[in-house]
């Protein structure tokens, strides 16, 4: 079995659809799709969702996602109404009679029963395609077999429980029928709908896999496969053809915007390949990522994440930074649920990088303030350079303030003003 995944970066037009369609036709092996919400719908269902949560009127919003849905159904079908009838017209009434309840407590729980909409309502307008161009399938509800804890929007899986699911659903449908699921989702024990973190259906696309021992893993982009920088922010981009799983999860860990951070361990346990491959060329050869044991050599590779905030913490007794004090800041960092991107510290000051998710960094703040004197600086840029050169140093500070800069074998980083 292959499984393909399509993200809605790349569905944004009737003429994205029935390229995905094309290429599912043109597999000769048994396939599972998953697929995100379509193009810029998770923003939109994420901005439902803060409405709701404060009380503001949603209607605007649910509007606008609404007539691009309808917009997709208009293009795509002959009788845009019946196909709207079929599917799509139900889940947007599910949809608003979520939104006409109380808003559930916490914030996070709340962001996940409506976000996921954006997932249910692409399946289904391809759900209705396919039916309508004669494409053999089943459409599964990815949150029946994907059981995950209540840690919202960064859901941890029940292997054993998913695996159980996902092989008894397996088993009930036909070895030759197409499978169309989900991706970023699932569902905890209590019933809630739990997101598996942003830009998660990578990761579903490798639960399935592991689950149902694929040959292999396809994700479909906008590019020709995994490049050393971002074609968005460099003209002078270069195609890795192989990687190692062991330097894919670094450059996910680092940053890259073409793997989701989570999608390689289940495939390395059981050395499944992963391929990303150019949607609307896919004769090309994209790049394979594998159990390779010696690397083909590169040049250096770039990654740059803006929107950081540089914290620094001193004890207000003037302590030294030592394994407990870094244990009692950890311990708050994970309660707030905020990823350290980079570290540093000296004799009685820690420093870390972190995302400018502000809620969650005040709320941190706050809860340290008895303890510790704080200094942080905002709208900075953390960048990577793995195989680094002087003049691939070079390239990426100069004229930029340099706040925190680390380097080791391989990989040169830097906190940028």
């Amino acid at each position: 079995m292959i499984i393909h995944k399509f993200g809605g970066g790349i569905l944004k037009t009737p003429e994205a659809v029935g390229q995905l369609a094309d290429i599912l036709r043109g597999s000769s092996r048994p396939a599972l799709v998953v697929v995100s919400a379509l193009s810029k719908m998770t923003n939109a269902f994420e901005k439902v969702a803060r409405l709701w949560f404060g009380g503001q009127d949603t209607e605007q919003e649910m509007q606008l996602i609404r007539g691009f849905h309808f917009d997709m159904a208009c293009r795509l079908f002959g009788d845009p109404d019946a196909a709207w009838g079929r599917y799509l017209k139900q889940i947007f009434a599910s949809v608003q009679d979520l939104l006409l309840g109380t808003p559930l407590q916490p914030f996070d729980r709340a962001y996940d029963q409506v976000v996921c909409y954006g997932e249910l309502l692409s399946s289904a307008l391809l759900q209705t395609y396919f039916e309508e161009n004669g494409l053999d399938h089943i459409c599964l509800d990815a949150r029946e077999m994907i059981v995950t804890d209540t840690i919202y929007r960064d859901g941890g899986v029940d292997w054993l429980e998913t695996v159980r699911k996902i092989k008894e659903e397996r088993e009930k449908t036909k070895e030759d029928v197409l499978i169309l699921t989900q991706g970023f989702i699932g569902r905890a024990p209590n019933g809630d709908t739990v997101t598996l973190g942003r830009e998660g259906s990578d990761y579903s696309a490798a639960i399935f896999a592991y689950c149902l021992d694929a040959e292999d893993v396809w994700i479909w982009k906008d590019v020709p496969g995994i490049l050393n920088a971002d074609p968005t922010e460099f003209t002078d981009t270069v195609k890795l053809d192989e990687l190692s799983y062991h330097e894919v999860i670094e450059l996910a860990y680092f940053g890259a915007k073409v793997i989701h951070p989570k999608t390689i361990k289940p495939l390395q346990n059981k050395t499944i390949p992963l391929w990303v491959r150019d949607f609307w060329h896919p004769e090309g050869t994209g790049t394979r990522i594998s159990d390779l044991k010696v690397v083909p050599p590169t040049g250096p590779v770039f990654i740059r994440k803006a929107n950081q905030v540089l914290i620094s913490f001193q004890p207000r007794d003037f302590s030294f930074i030592v394994e407990g004090t870094i244990s009692e800041i950890f311990a708050q960092l994970a309660k707030f649920r905020i990823k350290v991107n980079l570290m540093q510290h000296g004799a009685v000051s820690l420093t870390i990088c972190v995302t400018a998710d502000m809620d969650r960094v005040n709320s941190l703040i706050q809860s340290m303030l008895p303890k510790f004197r704080i200094l942080y600086n905002s709208d900075l840029e953390l960048v990577t350079i793995r195989r680094y050169t002087p003049e691939a140093i070079a390239r990426m500070t100069q004229g930029k303030r340099i706040m925190v800069q680390q380097l080791s074998r391989k990989t040169a980083r830097f906190v940028l003003a």
